[in-house]
């Protein structure tokens, strides 16, 4: 039940953030919520599980934004790869290290998405990573509301 609401989710926040959440917000930077979430999704469910999720995700994302195929899904593939230390003893879901990783995801994802485009790299990914470390805490504890 967990995976059929997380899904159903991902999927709403995918074509929220493609369609009229940027035309809502009123700053220049717009928070990508579905790395996040699928971050915070992979740092508790296997390696198989995530990158499926992230398969399909990018395609998705790649066919809405009319992105060349693949682009997106490759970009998120660094996302499980970061949550993986989360699984680790020493830093085992910690806040801290969780919005760091957040971070870091989202600089590596955004230089990988931008040189996947063909786009010059902007200054906008380091207000993003900021601004998806502030995010991490708040839409883990949703996460936490749906496993329930």
């Amino acid at each position: 039940m967990a995976r059929l609401l997380f899904g159903l989710l991902l999927f709403a926040t995918v074509f929220a953030q493609s369609t009229f959440l940027p035309r809502l917000n009123p700053f220049q930077v717009t928070p990508d919520l579905v790395l996040v979430l699928l971050f915070l999704w992979a740092a508790h469910h296997s390696v198989r599980e995530a990158l499926l999720w992230v398969f399909i995700t990018g395609i998705v994302i790649d066919v809405i934004a009319i992105d060349p195929l693949g682009a997106n899904g490759l970009a998120l593939v660094i996302v499980v790869v970061l949550s993986h230390p989360m699984r680790i003893r020493p830093w085992q879901f910690n806040l801290m290290s969780a919005m760091l990783l957040v971070m870091l995801a989202t600089v590596i994802h955004g230089v990988t998405l931008y040189s996947l485009r063909g786009i010059s790299i902007s200054s906008v990914i380091a207000i993003q990573a900021v601004i998806h470390a502030l995010l991490a805490p708040l839409i883990y504890l949703s996460l936490r509301l749906i496993g329930r």
